[in-house]
């Protein structure tokens, strides 16, 4: 498998962390296979198949979208090894895993994507802008929670980089339970991540799929939603996918890419765990990529799925004045 050094008509962003840059895609046209589109862009269809989970000889479709690996991207090819990739590339086996925050001794999967050393946060804030703006007052966030539909924006964190007591206060009950409407105070290190997460991408409205949740049905009392430890969330306009690569950044978190179900998982913990859950809403949890440490996986979001329609008025719950 090589890197891919072909310039493009659209400009690639680097990401942050263990994952590179923002996601492209090509939409497929009629007569159009996997041979064609990769030569376009100037990487093998081995590389181009691994990366939207296909065989060299798939069928494609007019209308496809498929995902184009950028510069500094590897899709794991099968037969591939994370030694053997590192050799490739004249980079050290413990670089690469560094990189990408997993074992030097990890087994690697077809399919699995992987960042080259060097790529990961060159110009981070300076792409991050350019892509998703300034935030107009960082540490100011506005959040809508999507079965009530309740939408408050206040100052999570302090000038001097502190959660905001009150800040606590606002959140627990906009993140309480959608069943028995109890409340949990968030982890103050969670809100901080939060505030994080609002300022990079702009300030953009964050959609809040699930906050505190008491075991139940998938809901282990194991999860750290029953700790209020987590948060299921997106960003419109924002690819999950690209949420779930920033959020992999951070230390001492777990990250879960629901791609079917349409949400990221964030979580804060001891060791960080990284996976990706295909399970579709409502379905039993299907990890395609547990963590490479072993972590116990969060459970699938299945009784807080949004509705058909997010953009319903908000009804505002104590925005704070003081902003």
């Amino acid at each position: 498998m090589r890197i891919i050094f072909a310039f493009i008509g659209v400009i690639s962003f680097l990401s942050v962390g263990s994952v590179a840059l923002a996601e492209r895609q090509h939409q497929v046209k009629i007569g159009q296979n996997l041979a064609r589109i990769a030569s376009r862009y100037g990487i093998s269809v081995a590389e181009l198949a691994a990366a939207n989970g296909l065989s060299r000889n798939s069928t494609i479709r007019e209308g496809q979208l498929l995902i184009v690996p950028a510069r500094g991207e590897v899709y794991v090819v099968e037969g591939n090894t994370l030694s053997g990739i590192a050799k490739k590339y004249n980079i050290a086996v413990t670089e690469l895993a560094k990189q990408n925050r997993i074992a030097p001794t990890s087994n690697i999967r077809p399919g699995q994507r992987l960042i080259l050393p060097g790529f990961e946060a060159a110009a981070e804030q300076e792409n991050a802008e350019k892509r998703w703006g300034k935030p107009k007052r960082p540490g100011v966030v506005t959040l809508y929670r999507v079965w009530s539909k309740q939408e408050v924006r206040l100052r999570l964190v302090s000038t001097n980089g502190q959660v905001r007591p009150a800040a606590i206060k606002q959140l627990q009950y906009l993140f309480r339970s959608k069943n028995t409407r109890r409340v949990k105070p968030p982890n103050r290190r969670l809100v901080l991540l939060i505030a994080r997460i609002s300022d990079h991408f702009g300030g953009r409205k964050i959609n809040v799929i699930s906050g505190y949740r008491e075991a139940s049905g998938f809901t282990k009392l194991s999860s750290r939603h029953v700790s209020g430890k987590a948060i299921d969330f997106r960003i419109p306009g924002v690819p999950e996918r690209v949420i779930a690569d920033y959020c992999r950044k951070f230390d001492n978190v777990g990250v879960g890419y629901y791609p079917n179900s349409r949400f990221v998982h964030l979580d804060v913990r001891d060791k960080n765990a990284f996976w990706t859950d295909i399970s579709k809403p409502g379905e039993p949890p299907q990890v395609d990529r547990p963590s490479e440490a072993g972590e116990e996986n969060e459970e699938v979001e299945v009784d807080d799925e949004a509705p058909d329609d997010e953009t319903a008025p908000a009804a505002a719950i104590g925005s704070d004045a003081s902003i």
